[in-house]
């Protein structure tokens, strides 16, 4: 690392990045370019009266003071504000890579953090930037908006199937090969947001940008606090920026990569079924007409997935894996069987084993309420509803004697092989979001798969948690990484699949990939998928019935199950 003062700035330079640093800014040099004039100076909001933010204002001129320690050039922007009596902006640099936080003392619960914001009241809001196009792994259900977008556009994305995703930027410069990347990053259970947004503004004729995070009051300062920092850097490509992100992460100790040793079982490779589009195409064929969603649910008995069974056998197709799905249970948050629909869940499963070599796992609706008791709760204000606390002490031993009826081969249990973790996306968001320990986003979200995966690992060992996380803070809970829903009306299924594959391998390296099911609107696509998708990880075959849209023929089948054997005999081989 290469440093010089001259004329009141800093100049850094490493075989990476280099960096100019005055009193007022910072300038992010790439290839000789200055890509982003980035102002140290950030705004740490905090809650007012009711939904109101006390918007966080400079009152005075930040003081820039520089030291060397062990190889870290480090620079502190000492100030004041409207609402912090001291704030301290941060750099650290190191060879690879930079970060920047920022340093409040005094009290208030943080509501935003916005970082290189500027302050507004100067006219002066947002940093500069040269590049154009924007990255984030950002996948959605239709394929809209997904992933690129162009920098003058803010950037707020929900992860609808990636709770949560990696939290990085990268950004594409006309004439530089190399990308400019952000990445947000916490220590282990500082993580207590849902969100790293991109924002813009322009501002006399001139467009800035600045990054935020929501923290939506549920991070308390009395005293001094620092906020999640942000990783500077510069990558090759944009899987390149992800996996320098998911790299620090596992170099830091700040996440754990599954355990080398970890011992899988043949079953876990798969093939495998999923019952939630027979269910529709079940409803279809004997209801006469295409089933609604709670027709759906209530197809989700023993006399579809016996069909299901005879069906699979009869084409010739042998999973060693089942997933009964939405809705065997009496209610989303007991968790117990209907036993209407399942009058001994327990008798299926240990047949489905013994006379045909499936293990059953069950479909896990997270968060939902339905059944539960009102003290085991907390409040979503998004979505106006109660939802179950993780960190409940009430909820945790009800989860804990719901777990092991369901997996425990104990006698009156129903001796499952593990769990389809679903419907992350109902996390709880907002202010009124207040769990029993107070932890807020990613935090609680991996208290509740932490715990789960724990409970499930103690009751059986060999249960397998099919999950859909793609951070590597949850790697080490992760046996299976479900690639996740496909829009029907999409027509790319493999291409879509490979690329979530490629995100979810970096950010989570070491776990096997349940290929999800194909959509079963259009013949080309589908069938193309299901010939493909051993090559992604392991095939997931979610619908065997006609469907409105599609009836598959015998040869149809018979190719598929020639795909399914030649994948048979690959896993079969790594357990000789």
């Amino acid at each position: 690392m290469y440093t010089e003062e001259k004329n009141g700035s800093l100049f850094v330079k490493t075989g990476s990045y280099a960096l100019t640093i005055t009193a007022e800014n910072i300038d992010f040099i790439v290839a000789g370019e200055v890509l982003a004039g980035l102002r140290p100076v950030s705004a740490v909001n905090t809650c007012g009266i009711n939904d109101t933010v006390n918007s966080d204002a400079e009152t005075g001129q930040a003081r820039l003071s520089t030291s060397v320690l062990n190889g870290v050039v480090t620079c502190i922007w000492e100030s004041a504000s409207s609402l912090w009596e001291k704030k301290e902006y941060i750099v650290r640099c190191f060879e690879t890579h930079f970060e920047y936080s920022v340093r409040v003392t005094g009290r208030g619960a943080v509501d935003t953090v916005n970082y290189f914001s500027g302050n507004p009241s100067e006219g002066k809001q947002g940093s500069m930037y040269e590049f154009d196009m924007g990255f984030t792994p950002i996948v959605t259900v239709t394929g809209q908006k997904q992933c690129y977008f162009s920098a003058m556009e803010s950037q707020e994305v929900f992860s609808y199937l990636m709770v949560p995703p990696m939290f990085v930027y990268s950004f594409s410069t006309p004439g530089v090969a190399r990308k400019m990347a952000f990445g947000l990053a916490a220590d282990r259970g500082e993580h207590n947001f849902t969100q790293f947004n991109y924002k813009t503004h322009s501002d006399a004729n001139r467009r800035r940008f600045w990054f935020w995070t929501d923290q939506s009051g549920h991070t308390v300062v009395n005293g001094t606090w620092e906020t999640p920092r942000i990783l500077c850097y510069v990558a090759e490509s944009d899987m390149a920026a992800l996996r320098f992100y998911s790299d620090y992460y596992f170099a830091s100790g700040l996440a754990r990569h599954k355990a080398l040793a970890e011992k899988r079982p043949r079953f876990w490779y798969g093939p495998m079924t999923c019952g939630w589009l027979e269910q529709y195409a079940y409803g279809n064929k004997h209801g006469g007409g295409y089933a609604s969603y709670d027709e759906c649910t209530a197809l989700a008995c023993e006399e579809v997935y016996l069909n299901l069974v005879r069906e699979l056998r009869e084409k010739k197709l042998y999973p060693k894996i089942m997933i009964i799905d939405d809705k065997w249970q009496r209610s989303y948050g007991d968790q117990v069987p209907n036993k209407e629909q399942w009058p001994d869940l327990r008798s299926f499963i240990d047949r489905n084993r013994e006379e045909n070599g499936i293990y059953t796992m069950l479909w896990f609706k997270l968060w939902d309420a339905e059944g539960l008791d009102e003290d085991m709760c907390m409040w979503d204000p998004k979505e106006n509803r109660p939802v179950a606390d993780p960190t409940n002490p009430k909820y945790r031993e009800r989860l804990k004697a719901m777990l092991y009826h369901l997996l425990s081969g104990d006698e009156g249990c129903c001796n499952a092989y593990g769990l389809k973790l679903d419907y992350a996306f109902w996390q709880p968001v907002g202010r009124g979001a207040e769990s029993h320990s107070g932890k807020y986003g990613v935090e609680l979200f991996l208290e509740l798969v932490s715990y789960i995966y724990r409970c499930v690992k103690e009751i059986k060992p060999e249960a397998i948690i099919n999950c859909s996380p793609c951070h590597p803070l949850f790697a080490e809970f992760c046996d299976q990484a479900r690639l996740h829903d496909y829009y029907i009306d999409l027509r790319r299924c493999y291409e879509e699949f490979s690329f979530r594959k490629e995100v979810y391998e970096t950010a989570m390296p070491g776990v096997l990939f349940d290929t999800d099911g194909a959509a079963f609107s259009s013949y080309r696509d589908t069938m193309r998928y299901m010939r493909l998708a051993p090559t992604l990880g392991i095939p997931d075959l979610y619908c065997i019935s006609p469907m409105p849209s599609l009836e598959l023929s015998a040869d149809d089948w018979d190719s598929v199950s020639k795909v399914w054997a030649d994948y048979n005999r690959r896993i079969d081989r790594m357990f000789e």
